[in-house]
């Protein structure tokens, strides 16, 4: 016989079921909230203000389950590091091959080692390059100036605490630079600039690249994102009338190009020097307006010493000091003895990477802080055509500087504060690579001294006399005047 069911048993198993859905509907309200309000915290703690540091401490929890509290107070030597590329394409996917170099009517060149030097090749040439292998692609234009290609990479940073890279204490990438706590969490120092780009695993778009137009160019970046671009293989020498010519002085070397002086990238010859920093920004404006040629940039600098820093350069090995007191181009007056007994000054270590990086003649970059010196004016220009006549160009980098330093006296201090205004910016071998801006702090003990007051204009590389102190790491400034141990190199796309 069937048994039925009493309504006081109906009635507790209905309240039962009540409750129980109660319950479900609760948790799942508390969970989005709680949610929303993680998620809420994270986005609250990406926003960034560039012109003020944040003052309260924030935690917040990375899509790794890794914690990061923020506080820019916290401290760890930037000064040891290795870094890691990978190439991606111009849309921040990463690749497994560096993009395709585009020559534009230049002539791909391959090196033959039994010839030792190099050959005309085509780009459907295998042995043209093999970034993979340490061998950069090369080539040269109807002058027979050469130049070097430097691919669309990503990157980031580990640091270590001495020179044998034994002990990580911290990392750069996508999410700021950030110190490694003895529990596993991170203690993010200093964020990025708004416009610094990284791909989906944390790897920083080196700026030199990417599109920065919103910025201002800020960043050192681009009016359109870029596949590559060639950088002089040596530093810039004078022809006048296809013959090399010595600039002994500033009557000499102090010149604009034009139809008889040609600037070259070209092996066994004296750079060109005694040159003042106007001059340098439109010898490279004007070397080559079809491939928007321009004098090297501070980014793309970073960008090459980087390349270089990696597995696919000299894999954190220093390059050798180009310690010829005449500067000659590639250390020797001897192309053979360039390519077999100097490859270790190249960024490769071998005859196709770019050469007088480190050592030869110290090289202005096209980058300075707009501190009101007067020789800013003098050395660089001031009309819009000028370095220092347009402040937003995609030609140059302005970084800040500190109130007090009006570019009158020169003072360590002002040297270390603007130094510390820099901490956001990334790609640039300056901030990322070295401690303080006043010292021999930098990757491998290069000189790092910050630019300030008098000395605006940023020059890299050391020169011949630097000793250990020179390097690709290297940095200081200068006034922009003419100078016997100051040269330039060109860049273009």
């Amino acid at each position: 016989m069937e048994q039925k069911n009493s309504p006081a048993k109906i009635i507790i198993v209905t309240a039962v079921i009540i409750i129980i859905f109660v319950s479900i509907i609760i948790g799942i309200i508390v969970a989005v909230s709680s949610n929303n309000n993680n998620q809420n915290k994270i986005l609250q703690n990406f926003v960034q203000n560039e012109m003020v540091q944040e003052e309260e401490e924030n935690t917040v929890l990375d899509e790794e389950n890794i914690t990061i509290i923020d506080d820019d107070t916290a401290e760890f030597s930037r000064r040891y590091g290795r870094i890691e590329v990978i190439w991606i394409d111009e849309n921040n996917n990463e690749i497994n091959e560096p993009l395709m170099p585009n020559l534009n009517g230049l002539i791909p060149v391959k090196f033959d080692s039994t010839a030792v030097r190099f050959v005309q090749t085509t780009e459907q040439d295998t042995d043209w390059y093999n970034y993979d292998m340490g061998l950069w692609a090369n080539a040269i234009n109807q002058d027979g100036s050469y130049f070097v290609w430097i691919p669309r990479f990503a990157y980031r940073i580990t640091y270590y605490s001495n020179s044998q890279y034994s002990n990580v204490v911290g990392y750069c990438d996508g999410r700021g630079i950030m110190k490694l706590n003895d529990d596993g969490t991170l203690t993010r120092i200093s964020r990025n600039n708004t416009g610094i780009r990284e791909t989906n695993n944390h790897y920083i778009v080196a700026p030199a690249f990417s599109k920065d137009t919103a910025s201002g160019y800020r960043n050192g970046g681009w009016d359109t994102d870029l596949s590559g671009f060639w950088v002089a293989k040596y530093e810039m020498s004078m022809e006048t009338n296809d013959i090399h010519t010595e600039t002994i002085n500033s009557s000499i070397g102090n010149v604009q190009i034009s139809d008889s002086v040609k600037a070259v990238s070209k092996p066994c010859v004296s750079s060109w020097r005694n040159i003042n920093i106007r001059n340098c920004y439109l010898n490279g404006y004007n070397y080559d307006r079809n491939r928007d040629s321009h004098l090297m940039k501070n980014s793309e600098w970073g960008a090459v010493a980087y390349l270089s820093y990696s597995k696919f350069g000299r894999n954190g090995r220093p390059i050798t000091t180009n310690a010829d007191s005449n500067f000659i181009t590639g250390g020797t007056t001897s192309e053979e003895s360039i390519y077999i007994s100097n490859g270790n000054q190249s960024t490769t270590g071998n005859a196709t990477g770019i050469y007088d990086l480190a050592g030869g003649a110290w090289e202005y970059v096209s980058s300075y802080i707009d501190n009101g010196y007067y020789g800013l004016a003098d050395n660089g220009g001031n009309t819009l055509d000028d370095i220092y006549g347009s402040r937003n160009s995609k030609y140059k980098c302005v970084y800040p500087h500190e109130q007090n330093d009006d570019g009158d006296d020169y003072e360590q201090e002002y040297a270390i504060n603007n130094f510390a205004l820099i901490n956001r910016y990334r790609g640039d071998a300056l901030f990322e690579t070295s401690d303080s801006g006043f010292g021999n702090d930098s990757f491998d003990n290069n000189t790092a001294y910050f630019i300030q007051s008098d000395i605006p204009y940023l020059i890299r590389g050391g020169d011949y006399n630097s000793g250990s102190g020179a390097g690709i790491f290297s940095y200081n400034g200068y006034s922009g005047a003419s100078n016997s141990t100051e040269s330039f190199r060109v860049v273009f796309i």
